[in-house]
């Protein structure tokens, strides 16, 4: 009778490896301006069990960057405070921000801007209005081993 008793306790511990799994998810960080395409963003992400942080301007993702644990970060350049670029510059001149992973998400074409991006490390340079948030998500993916 002892068997019988301990299929009764597996079931209970099912929840807590269930709470371990999504804690470790890979964490994105957003950094986006508009708050609609932030919360678009976010949406996609989380459904697809990433864990999400979000910043509307340069410093505030350059202080989530520095104090939270990342594994992506998604910048656009055009936002109020700090620019992408000038947040990225900061983060790569600290000791744990050379290693991000940064992908440009931005509708900036200019060849500076995208040389400087490169420049700083980026991963990939996207465009916006060329991609979808499922093709966006698709190539997270392929970084994060996902």
């Amino acid at each position: 009778m002892g068997d019988q008793d301990q299929p009764t306790k597996e079931p209970q511990e099912e929840p807590v490896a269930q709470q371990e799994s999504t804690s470790s998810a890979p964490t994105v960080l957003f950094i986006e301006d508009d708050p609609l395409l932030l919360k678009m963003y976010e949406t996609k992400f989380k459904s697809e069990g990433f864990r999400v942080l979000a910043a509307q301007d340069g410093e505030e993702g350059l202080r989530l960057a520095s104090n939270e644990r990342i594994d992506l970060i998604i910048l656009d350049l055009m936002m109020p405070k700090l620019s992408g670029l000038d947040m990225l510059e900061r983060l790569r001149s600290q000791a744990h921000g050379k290693s991000h992973v940064v992908i440009v998400l931005t509708n900036l074409t200019k060849e500076e801007e995208i040389k400087r991006a490169m420049d700083l490390g980026v991963k990939e340079y996207l465009v916006k209005a060329d991609l979808t948030p499922n093709e966006v998500a698709a190539k997270v993916k392929a970084y994060l081993g996902k």
